[in-house]
């Protein structure tokens, strides 16, 4: 049985204040310009949607680089505030609450909006779209898709901060704003870094215009998510932590387990690689509230044998050592430059390669989801929404779990290794570390399809 979406209401929320101001955006926003981020929040209770378009029409009023436009202007790529509005519906849907966060993996009558970036012009795509769930049981979805150029996960949850305090009538955070990304950069970043772009060294055909593009999917994808408990992980660590000379984090045992779990899951073990963004405003210096993409990737080669153990130090040392090793900003300006920001975008990083085994796992675990109330009520649970028919394969997401315990994976992996996930022999493997006799989270209930 299909289920009913009625449409309640549709809006455009703007500031009622056009500036016009431009940002002028970076080599890493122009390399993002037709990605788009979607997210969910999930609310037990009813939340006003007349609150929420009141809060958003007054924190774009205090951050309006979500509510203009994107501009091609000559060789460079612009944020126009324009206070075009973001685009804000409504529905009601014939669906409880453990519907819909199983549709955070099985999209279908759409917890987000999409942005159709192959048809509709550049200069009139949203750069924020929002949407809002009202479920038969009385629960509520929040789905936020953002355009990657105007900012990261941190930029993007900075606006979600200052958006959940003006509906509940407290202070918003800061939000720095620079109308130089480029400039701002410069200031900033050392003077040296690795020598090694981000992106591959243009071949001659690639100088005369041909760029390196992203790689197609070669076979069928699965999503599948993946919970595992804070004891699980903590026993992780312990065990981990005698292959390394110093503390190992959450994220360093979790990245190793995955990628030694799922190697062992193949018939013939073959070398991987490890794709870990890292914020770099800590490691910079540069204000929290930072708009803009201050991410780069630690790229890992990982061998077809070994242990976990093993990996996690690596990961660990490489994390530790990455400003000297691993940042390459500067080089991927130098890089931009024969091939200029207008044609950057159809460039492929080198941690896009799935062909390779590249796995992706991007850590949102401290960005503070479930910190965030919207009339009066913090998120149940929070969870990216993905789609099996995404373009790459070996993509994670891990986010903090049910009501803030425990970790959620959400990953897009190729579908075979998506049901092998799914069986009795997977869910051993994949939680080997796990206690078998241990009660998951009350709210864990509402996603029997997690593994």
């Amino acid at each position: 049985m299909s289920t009913r979406v009625r449409l309640r209401e549709a809006w455009t929320i703007t500031s009622g204040k056009a500036r016009d101001a431009v940002v002028q955006c970076g080599s890493t926003d122009t390399m993002y310009v037709e990605r788009y981020v979607a997210v969910a929040f999930f609310f037990e209770r009813t939340v006003n949607e007349e609150r929420l378009a009141d809060g958003l029409r007054r924190a774009l009023d205090l951050v309006p680089v979500f509510g203009g436009r994107l501009r091609a202007g000559g060789d460079a790529l612009e944020i126009v505030c324009s206070d075009a509005g973001v685009p804000m519906t409504v529905l009601d849907v014939d669906a409880s609450l453990g519907d819909a966060i199983r549709e955070a993996t099985h999209p279908d009558w759409g917890l987000t909006d999409r942005v159709d970036v192959m048809s509709e012009p550049l200069e009139m795509r949203p750069l924020l779209t929002v949407r809002v769930c009202r479920l038969a049981d009385g629960a509520t979805t929040l789905g936020c898709t953002w355009n990657h150029s105007v900012g990261d996960m941190r930029s993007f949850m900075q606006f979600i901060r200052v958006w959940s305090a003006l509906v509940e009538g407290t202070t918003p955070p800061e939000v720095l704003t620079v109308d130089d990304r480029e400039g701002y950069l410069d200031r900033v970043l050392p003077q040296e870094d690795s020598g090694q772009p981000i992106c591959q060294p243009l071949s001659r055909d690639e100088s005369a215009g041909q760029v390196r593009r992203m790689p197609s999917m070669r076979e069928a994808n699965g999503t599948v998510q993946i919970y595992f408990g804070d004891d699980e992980v903590r026993r992780m660590r312990q065990l981990f932590g005698g292959e390394s000379s110093r503390p190992l984090s959450t994220n360093d045992v979790l990245c190793a387990h995955l990628v030694t779990a799922f190697r062992g899951m193949e018939a013939h073990p073959v070398p991987w690689n490890l794709s870990i963004p890292v914020d770099l405003r800590p490691r910079l210096g540069v204000p929290t509230g930072f708009l803009g993409n201050l991410v780069q990737s630690m790229f890992l080669p990982c061998p077809p044998t070994g242990t976990a153990g093993v990996l996690a130090a690596h990961i660990r040392s490489g994390l530790d050592d990455f400003m000297q090793s691993h940042l390459c900003m500067r080089s991927d300006r130098a890089f931009v430059g024969p091939v200029g920001r207008s044609r950057f975008h159809r460039c492929a990083p080198v941690a896009f390669d799935p062909a390779h085994r590249t796995f992706i796992v991007t850590n949102w675990t401290r960005m503070g989801v479930y910190d965030v109330a919207f009339d009066g009520q913090y998120p149940a649970v929070f969870s990216p929404v993905v789609s099996s028919r995404a373009p790459l394969s070996w993509l994670g997401f891990l986010n903090r779990g049910f009501g803030d315990t425990g970790f959620l994976l959400t990953a897009v992996v190729p579908a075979r290794l998506a049901e092998h996930l799914r069986s009795p022999e997977g869910r051993a493997a994949i939680h080997r570390f796990g206690d078998p006799a241990a009660e998951r989270p009350a709210r864990a209930v509402l996603a029997p399809d997690v593994i």
